[in-house]
């Protein structure tokens, strides 16, 4: 009897892995379910802006450091120029330490989660290298982290948007009016020659990294290694000379 009983419960057992059905005497079933992807650790909108990748990134390190604190580790990421380089780079990220692991923030990818060590996290060759695996037309060189020292916000900018139908004249506007949050902005217009023409732009004027950085939205933006106040007009107008030609009538915009 003992024999039978267990052939006929083998068989039940048998049928129930080939058809999926689960036997009433085998027990719970713990139900696995796979992973999903990692959860952003901040969520961040972008301003839009033309040509800026740079001043993007700024925006998120300045509100992650408000969501997070002076002391949590942040970095801007850039790639394409070296740090003596007064040039517009390639390209530029966030990176971030965040529960014990480093994530990336890319303004065409959004944030993705970054293999390697916490511990490799100042090494930014190491860091920079599954970043640039996204980009693999790009022979990217000189990566280089950069990051901002505390600063006192600036006067409000006025981003102006439902009255100006110039669109660099708006971006920079726009990149004004959220970087000043965090540190005195200038934002001024002028013209350039473009061939025959001239054409009307504007620029927003900061310091990051120790950097007098111009952000033209035709341009993107330039760290220049220049010394003095985001005010200085005459200085501003000189940083653009050497970025574009013919730059005049430089003013507040």
């Amino acid at each position: 009897m003992n024999s039978r009983r267990d052939f006929l419960r083998s068989a039940v057992l048998s049928v129930a892995v080939v058809t999926g059905m689960r036997p009433v005497s085998a027990g719970p079933v713990r139900v696995v379910r796979p992973a999903g992807p990692p959860k952003p650790p901040f969520l961040h909108a972008p301003m839009g802006v033309a040509n800026g990748c740079f001043v993007e990134t700024v925006a998120l390190l300045d509100a992650w450091r408000d969501a997070k604190g002076t002391e949590a580790w942040s970095r801007l990421l850039q790639w394409g120029a070296r740090d003596d380089d007064e040039i517009i780079a390639g390209h530029a990220v966030a990176i971030v330490d965040e529960g014990g692991a480093l994530w990336c923030w890319d303004l065409n990818f959004g944030w993705s989660r970054l293999p390697g060590e916490v511990a490799q996290r100042d090494e930014a060759a190491l860091v920079a290298a599954p970043v640039l695996k996204k980009y693999p037309r790009v022979t990217a060189q000189f990566p280089l982290y950069r990051h901002d020292f505390p600063q006192t916000p600036g006067q409000l900018v006025s981003a102006a948007l439902a009255v100006e139908p110039n669109a660099a004249v708006r971006d920079a506007r726009i990149v004004g009016a959220r970087l000043a949050m965090a540190r005195p902005v200038n934002v001024v217009r002028f013209a350039y020659a473009e061939g025959e023409r001239r054409r009307e732009s504007a620029a927003a004027v900061f310091v990051f990294h120790g950097r007098y950085c111009v952000y033209v939205p035709e341009l993107g933006t330039v760290p220049f290694r220049a010394r003095g106040g985001v005010e200085n007009v005459r200085l501003i107008q000189d940083l653009l000379r050497r970025a574009l030609p013919g730059v005049t009538g430089v003013r507040k915009a």
